[in-house]
């Protein structure tokens, strides 16, 4: 994966850092050469050390830098007693407020893909068994034990792509029916690109809205962003602009949020990543005659809506998605033939790419499957006009997703669900 064209309206002044944190269940510092030397094991390379760095006091026994292989930029390793922590899960608070020190690992994201970059990096942080959760500084997301071992262990599959952004919202009213809401992106300025945004969206569509900008990240990743005001296409027919944010908040309502003041108000940080290269994601033509508007993107945005909306996604999402639902496709095909009645799997596969090379995907509702494939039939319409219900064949080979549907409630591959245990229990909760 080579690193995509910027844009010289999105080009960034200069990187900005990965900074993961992983506190420990120890009450005594780790030993920094049994650290380095679990680190070594892990990698099944030789770590470079390329300097100690010196402890200011008892707060801080260590910090190294290091070289790791495959990772161009030098990585800092420090060991910190562990401080107070804000938005703790309930249920990590009380192991986290236990810990007594904490690693901390900072580095830039450069390289050919910075999904596998940050992977690495939480690899070091979360190396040592006694670690409890690892914190992505950046976006504030934090990831358990477990999902540690199973998301963000395996080097060669990589973690997935969404651990690179979040997407948060902000919002004026607790009842989102009746205003709107700010949505924007943190950690993508990391991976040289611009965060994204999307303002002024009603409350009712902010959910549909989040998942479209998740696409759009995705899709940056590997092909970066275009210029401004040029169509983006996000799905066969669902296209967006990206507008820079200073030009968007010139014509916003003096309700709605996203201002200059509420950039400031909102972060503390130095620089403020709300004030950096951000691109808003809009309709393909602004409104208005006299001055011209550039709105959210209500058609795509309702497009997102759809459970079963034909999108576009990145090769990195389809070959990670696709080598999970390889994985564990018998897993879902055994708990369709135990499920109750009115349970129905999905399978995702490629449909083939259009003019450009974008590859659209689809979903097909089972009929007949085993453990290395099966039949099913197509939910909507496809580009290339084929109509919904078409009866199409694949191998657990094509499938790049699968979801187990009941009712209102879903899962598929990358849900920490036990298929098995979906089917056969009343669900309360799981992907979509």
């Amino acid at each position: 994966m080579s690193p995509p064209l910027i844009h010289p309206a999105w080009r960034l002044a200069e990187p900005w850092p990965a900074i993961l944190v992983a506190p420990h269940a120890v009450d005594e510092p780790p030993d920094l050469e049994k650290f380095l030397a679990a680190l070594a094991a892990r990698l099944d390379a030789t770590v470079e050390v390329m300097e100690f760095l010196p402890s200011p006091d008892e707060k801080h026994p260590w910090s190294v830098l290091v070289r790791l292989p495959e990772q161009p930029t030098p990585v800092l390793i420090s060991c910190e007693r562990t401080k107070r922590m804000d938005e703790v899960p309930p249920s990590l608070a009380a192991s986290v407020a236990a810990s007594g020190f904490t690693i901390v690992v900072e580095s830039l994201l450069d390289g050919g893909d910075p999904r596998l970059t940050w992977g690495r990096l939480a690899m070091v942080a979360a190396v040592r068994p006694e670690a409890i959760a690892l914190l992505d500084g950046t976006t504030g997301r934090w990831f358990d034990r477990e999902e540690i071992d199973r998301d963000l262990s395996d080097l060669s599959l990589g973690p997935p792509e969404d651990v690179l952004w979040r997407v948060q919202a902000v919002s004026s009213s607790e009842n989102l029916e009746e205003c709107t809401v700010w949505l924007y992106t943190r950690g993508l300025l990391r991976c040289g690109l611009p965060d994204l945004e999307m303002l002024e969206v009603p409350g009712s569509d902010a959910a549909a809205a989040s998942k479209l900008m998740d696409a759009l990240a995705g899709l940056l990743l590997e092909d970066g962003p275009a210029a401004p005001e040029i169509p983006y296409p996000l799905g066969p027919g669902i296209d967006v602009a990206l507008i820079p944010w200073r030009e968007i908040v010139e014509t916003l309502d003096p309700e709605s949020l996203g201002s200059e003041a509420d950039r400031a108000a909102l972060s503390q940080e130095t620089p403020n990543p709300l004030h950096a290269r951000r691109a808003v994601i809009c309709d393909i033509e602004p409104k208005g005659s006299f001055k011209r508007v550039w709105t959210w993107p209500q058609n795509a945005v309702t497009h997102f809506a759809q459970p079963d909306a034909a999108v576009y996604r990145s090769d990195i999402s389809t070959s990670r998605a696709s080598e999970v639902a390889h994985r564990s496709w018998a897993s879902a095909v055994e708990a369709h033939q135990h499920a109750l009645p009115g349970t129905l799997l999905l399978a995702g596969i490629p449909l083939g790419a259009d003019s450009e090379g974008r590859v659209e995907h689809a979903w097909l509702q089972v009929e007949h499957a085993s453990s290395s494939g099966g039949s099913g039939r197509l939910l909507r319409a496809a580009f290339d006009g084929r109509p919904a219900g078409t009866s199409l064949d694949f191998q657990s080979a094509d499938l790049d997703g699968w979801r187990l549907v009941r009712g209102e409630h879903a899962i598929g591959p990358e849900d920490a669900i036990d298929p098995l245990g979906f089917v056969t229990d009343a669900p309360t909760g799981g992907g979509g």
